[in-house]
């Protein structure tokens, strides 16, 4: 009996329903924070105060929810995200400043996409990163709650708007795929990007599907990205009540979630500590069909397959580990930073 439990493991772990990655794992990351501040009522005063009441759980969401606003591809909601009218107006405000379609748009403030082919770390190189990429964004919140940056700033960030991001930001700079990408070259192959020849890039995943194996057989889970928001994150905690699961883990310290030096710093660390799973959660998949359309940045589309693996894990196990980890330092680093910002 002892022998078929990794099965059923792996069985089970294929066959959860996703749900979005927005709603549970970014709000576990607020959850854990919220419980870690807990024991610093004085700083978790100010957040709630910054707030209007809200906790880091509940606005750890709201700016993938102002993406509702966006009308570049369609038209857009004039409804309201959250019912507390000062922070309201002030997202409103924004993302007016950072509209999709302009030049930084807020979407852009989310990832940055380092090459995972080599060894690079963030500040190896300057393909694939951005004025306003997530590492830039990070310290500029915090340059904003330290009072460095006034509040009437070119990107209308506002301290409340600041807790808000970084509640969110956190979250997003602990997902692989948020921080590093692949990029092919002209036949279709990945390769390490230079300067003179950038090849084409695989947003974050968005441009690939995934296919993993279940009952033995390679199957589609849809979007490589998307995987990782959706999937994985519910393979990592199941059914579990998100309240148990945030209070386990905030209770817990985890491995080698401490950062170094100031917090403006952390943003950098973070992305060259997450690196190096980006970087595996592509070499355990080979790639098929990847099609080029000269003269544009990014692939068209493409296959990413689970690699075979003789008595190692399978990709769904491993990405799980993955997620649980990183969600779990994500809200530990969270607090700290708050902690250290707001102290």
């Amino acid at each position: 009996m002892r022998k078929l439990v990794p099965l059923l493991l792996i069985l089970s772990l294929c066959s959860v329903n996703a749900l979005a990655y927005g709603p549970r794992g970014h709000k576990l990351v607020g959850s854990i924070a919220d419980k870690r501040l807990a024991k610093n009522r004085s700083v978790q005063r100010k957040v709630r105060d910054l707030l209007d009441g809200l906790t880091l759980e509940r606005v750890a969401t709201l700016p993938d929810e102002i993406k509702s606003w966006d009308d570049c591809r369609r038209p857009g909601s004039t409804d309201d995200v959250i019912d507390k009218q000062r922070i309201n107006d002030e997202l409103r405000a924004f993302w007016e400043a950072n509209k999709c379609g302009k030049k930084p748009s807020h979407d852009e403030f989310h990832y940055t996409d380092v090459p995972v082919t080599g060894n690079e770390n963030y500040a190896d190189g300057t393909i694939g990163r951005g004025e306003f990429d997530i590492v830039k964004m990070i310290p500029f919140c915090i340059r904003v709650l330290r009072g460095e940056v006034p509040e009437t700033n070119e990107r209308a960030i506002t301290k409340a708007v600041a807790v808000i991001l970084l509640a969110h930001y956190l979250g997003d700079i602990h997902q692989p795929l948020h921080v590093g990408a692949e990029f092919f070259n002209d036949e279709g192959n990945p390769f390490h990007p230079s300067a003179s020849n950038k090849g084409f890039a695989d947003q974050g995943g968005n441009k690939l599907t995934l296919f993993t194996f279940r009952d033995g057989e390679l199957k589609s889970a849809g979007r490589f990205h998307g995987y990782w928001d959706t999937q994985t994150v519910n393979n990592a905690f199941g059914d579990a009540a998100d309240a148990t699961v945030a209070r386990r883990l905030a209770a817990r310290e985890p491995d080698g979630w401490r950062l170094t030096g100031d917090a403006e710093t952390w943003a950098e660390q973070m992305a060259n500590d997450i690196l190096p799973l980006a970087r595996e959660a592509h070499t355990r998949l080979r790639y098929e069909d990847v099609e080029i359309v000269q003269g544009e940045r990014e692939i068209k589309g493409g296959e990413a397959k689970e690699k075979r693996k003789r008595g190692g894990q399978f990709y769904a196990v491993w990405a799980a580990g993955v997620v649980k980890n990183e969600i779990q330092k994500g809200g530990w680093r969270l607090a700290a930073l708050l902690e250290d910002v707001l102290q």
